[in-house]
């Protein structure tokens, strides 16, 4: 009878132990206070990138204008504030769902972040992986191919993905429609550089086409346009024309300079091959310098279409086809995390959100390169922008 009533308290200790251990993450939930039951975010990017700052920026005003999120810092702000400005006002921000964690913004290409101008990928990753578990993320929000492919590399926390050229062929989720992986989910807008291009070709004619990607970074054939741009040309018969930039440098001026440097050098080359029109792609330029590094172009005549960003357009550039509607995605954004935040799994919910396309035009570029477009491809255009204005004029 002794054995069987000391068993018995055995039992009783151990069911004892077992629930004050199971109740520790309660504890400290209860220790957290107002972040209890909270989602709580951080942030990725590889380098400052404009669009990066356009998105993220959209997706908090999404949010405030579903009242998701009072965020009076935020309403202060405006499209083009850097990243981390919007960051720190969505920080400070007061909400029933969402937490985004002040200290969880990381820049992984920064000094900041790495302590050091010599990390390799796997040092990257492994500090990556260790501010995640420190700022304890349920969500990371990437933006680009860079920062897609590190948190899911280097962590197991689940991640909403923005800005990445092709999320699908480099690797970000599995497929278009659903992301094939319940801690993956990717905003995909399938064709958006094919159908740039397919305007392109209507408007301007061409045989021989120049361009200019890293040919260092491998993922940087995919994600600068390099692939579509090689794809259109074997449909269509044209002949692309390649140089090449290192685009991995040091956060310094001089390191920048240098990066110009390549970049107007690749230029004058391919304005000397004799191309026929200009590709522009993905770069790490100042929107300030694209007036002064397309100059080879402009010299000769040579028609610039960007396949990045009409902001291009705005600063230089001949024309582009607006394929990014950053505001509407925001509000997809919002809603997509809103129903993570209340259960579903990131591979239950739908990745595609194409947008309308749009022609944009800078007249002064035109005036300045001699290049005459018909008169209905003036009258399509959506935006027709004036270089030194740097106002939009309606067509």
């Amino acid at each position: 009878m002794r054995r069987k009533r000391f068993a018995a308290l055995l039992l009783s200790v151990f069911a004892m132990l077992l629930c004050l251990f199971r109740a520790l993450p309660a504890v400290q939930a209860q220790e957290d206070g107002k972040d209890r039951g909270k989602l709580r975010i951080g942030y990725c990017q590889a380098g400052g990138y404009y669009e990066f700052d356009y998105q993220l920026y959209q997706i908090g005003m999404a949010l405030a204008d579903t009242g998701d999120l009072s965020a009076p810092e935020l309403m202060v702000l405006q499209q083009g504030d850097s990243a981390e400005d919007v960051w720190r006002a969505l920080s400070l921000g007061k909400s029933e769902r969402y937490v985004f964690v002040s200290d969880a913004f990381f820049d992984i290409a920064s000094v900041e972040f790495t302590g050091t101008t010599t990390a390799d990928e796997e040092t990257l990753n492994r500090r990556l992986a260790q501010r995640i578990r420190q700022e304890r993320i349920d969500l990371m929000i990437t933006m680009g191919t860079s920062a897609g492919l590190a948190v899911k590399d280097c962590s197991e926390v689940p991640y909403m993905n923005f800005i990445a050229s092709d999320p699908v062929s480099s690797g970000i989720v599995e497929d278009a429609d659903y992301s094939g992986d319940a801690r993956a989910w990717a905003h995909v807008n399938d064709g958006v550089e094919e159908r740039a291009l397919t305007v392109m070709n209507d408007i301007f004619p061409c045989e021989t086409l120049g361009i200019v990607y890293s040919a260092e970074d491998p993922e940087a054939y995919v994600y600068s346009g390099a692939a579509s741009v090689d794809e259109f040309a074997e449909v269509y018969g044209k002949t692309v024309l390649t140089e090449h930039v290192t685009d991995e440098f040091e956060d310094t001026p001089e390191a920048y300079q240098a990066y110009y440097d390549g970049m107007y050098e690749a230029h004058r080359k391919l304005a000397e091959s004799g191309v026929d029109l200009y590709i522009l792609t993905t770069s790490l330029l100042e929107l300030s310098d694209f007036y002064s590094v397309l100059q080879p172009f402009m010299e000769k005549g040579i028609p610039v279409f960007s396949i990045n960003s009409t902001e291009d357009v705005r600063c230089g550039a001949l024309a582009a086809v607006e394929m990014i509607d950053y505001r509407n995605i925001g509000y997809f954004a919002a809603d997509t995390l809103g129903m993570y935040q209340t259960g579903k799994r990131l591979d239950m919910l739908p990745q595609q959100y194409p947008t309308a396309p749009f022609l944009v035009l800078n007249v002064d570029t035109m005036r300045e390169t001699g290049i005459k477009l018909p008169l209905d491809t003036l009258i399509s255009a959506s935006v027709i922008y004036g270089k030194y204005e740097g106002e939009e004029q309606e067509p």
